[in-house]
């Protein structure tokens, strides 16, 4: 039994398969390739056995010849949601596993002398910056002063000569609220994303336009803040449903928080898509395991961070052809939680 399980492996391994032969996270196995030290020896020792069974120790010990030793891609992160944390380093470890290059991750939470001090401390090749830390003029100006590469996701105001990538999140609202609309639905609640990321407002605009052109006005109660957490998520959602003249339709700008609108409509036996459809963001994982499962735009994270990290392992980097703004295609993702708005019942 043991030899047919070894044949059927895949000839070029990934550290994703590392980490299901190991039974551990893919970050664990980033961490324990990456030589970081805050990693149980057990652990270790589990992913590098894996790593050596399905041939992955090879390209780890390809990346020890580059010049210089290791050539590292940093990551910055600061986001409420796991979901979308766990898609952008998932893209940035494929795409750097394929590149020879190095991944570090780094939860910036605690301000940029940290981030400067680990930029100091790892010497990337390239950084990667996701929202909202893109829109940091004192970060990017030392990330500008320490002369080092860098790639931005989803800025608020892309810049014609600096690299970054993006989808057109007003665009994407307007046509996720115009299928509701096509729905029949007229009374439209939406949850913000979080005050300090761009695409926060953008969505809220692709939302807005869509509903003033089909003639209907916003009702201040309809629209509830929101930080891209299923806990804010949850506590908009409880206030939509609970008002008098409740929405038919929910759309919140992440998956997560439209997750906690279906479980709150869970709770008092509101019953999705019949009684309230709900739609979602970035299809994240969660939004094919809930259930019903979720009607979404589909952002695609991981490819996004991929992207960022082939530019900045792409030769040409510094020519004004890569270093400007790049847009990826989105579309809608037709799945349960949306359904046509009830018949209103005459008097």
């Amino acid at each position: 039994m043991e030899n047919s399980t070894t044949e059927r492996l895949p000839q070029r391994a990934t550290m994703i398969d590392v980490a299901k032969d190991a039974g551990v996270s893919f970050k664990t196995v980033s961490r324990v390739l990456n030589g970081e030290s805050n990693v149980r020896e057990e652990t270790r020792q589990l992913v590098m056995n894996s790593a050596e069974r399905l041939n992955y120790k090879l390209n780890v010990a390809a990346r020890s010849l580059r010049v210089g030793g290791p050539q590292i891609i940093a990551l910055l992160v600061q986001n409420p949601s796991r979901s979308y944390i766990e898609s952008v380093h998932l893209g940035a470890l494929q795409r750097c596993h394929k590149t020879g290059m190095h991944l570090i991750m780094e939860e910036c939470e605690d301000g940029l002398a940290e981030i400067e001090a680990m930029i100091d401390n790892i010497s990337p090749v390239g950084v990667v910056v996701t929202p909202p830390l893109c829109d940091d003029p004192d970060l990017i100006k030392m990330l500008e002063e320490k002369k080092i590469r860098y790639v931005l996701i989803a800025p608020r105001n892309p810049p014609a000569t600096q690299a970054s990538i993006n989808i057109d999140d007003e665009s994407a609202a307007e046509e996720m609220t115009r299928h509701l609309l096509s729905l029949g639905h007229k009374r439209i609640g939406f949850i913000k994303g979080h005050p300090d990321h761009s695409v926060s407002a953008k969505r809220y605009a692709g939302y807005s336009k869509a509903m003033q052109d089909a003639g209907l006005e916003i009702a201040p109660e309809l629209v509830e803040p929101g930080e891209f957490s299923w806990a804010s998520g949850l506590v908009s959602a409880e206030k939509l449903l609970d008002l008098p003249d409740p929405p038919s339709a929910v759309f919140a700008s992440n998956d997560d928080m439209a997750a906690a609108v279906i479980a709150a409509a869970y709770r008092r036996n509101i019953h999705v898509p019949n009684d309230l459809s709900v739609v979602g963001f970035d299809n994240t994982q969660v939004a094919a395991v809930i259930s019903p499962q979720l009607t979404t735009v589909n952002q695609p994270i991981a490819e996004l961070v991929s992207e960022a990290v082939g530019l900045l392992t792409d030769q040409t980097f510094q020519s004004s052809e890569r270093s400007k703004p790049i847009f990826l295609d989105y579309h809608l993702v037709i799945r349960e939680s949306a359904g046509p708005a009830k018949a209103e019942v005459s008097a």
